[in-house]
């Protein structure tokens, strides 16, 4: 089972350690999606200006979305196992996305999905781009920079 994924995050410029995850979306290739917000994860002072800008206006919020580091790991572990099957999480962007996701996955212990694939596949590309665009061109109430809305994003522009 392929899973697209997207992160938000507070900033670009800083040292990965330094980057705290704000909202993370999932799209399985068969359609079901997750999502979550950490809000009390990061500081409005941690964001970068795009941040502030074009990713915290957009958060969902409210206790549907809106989770502890611990509790959206464990709701993240158990949706992805519930699959039952092998799963491989797909990116364009792993050097943020994979690293933020797998750190969230070890932050109170070892969360890791026993079914999970320890090598995303990053779908990066030209084309890809393309595609991307082409999706929120025809979706126009989906939100770029919405970690969800861009994981939909990322799932039909593979399909393009």
């Amino acid at each position: 089972m392929y899973i697209y994924f997207d992160t938000e995050f507070t900033t670009l410029i800083a040292r990965i350690q330094n980057i705290k995850l704000i909202s993370a979306g999932f799209v399985a290739e068969d359609g079901q999606e997750f999502y979550f917000e950490l809000p009390n994860n990061y500081r409005k002072t941690d964001c970068s200006y795009f941040v502030s800008e074009n990713v915290t206006p957009h958060l969902d919020g409210g206790e549907k979305v809106a989770f502890s580091s611990f509790d959206a790991v464990i709701k993240l572990k158990d949706w992805v196992e519930s699959f039952e099957v092998p799963v491989t999480f797909l990116t364009d962007a792993p050097s943020y996305d994979w690293i933020l996701i797998n750190e969230l996955f070890y932050r109170h212990g070892d969360y890791f999905p026993k079914n999970l694939s320890h090598y995303p596949m990053n779908v990066a590309s030209l084309r890809l781009e393309t595609g991307i665009g082409l999706y929120f061109d025809k979706n126009e109430d989906e939100v770029r920079h919405h970690a969800l809305c861009d994981a939909r994003a990322l799932a039909y522009a593979c399909k393009y």
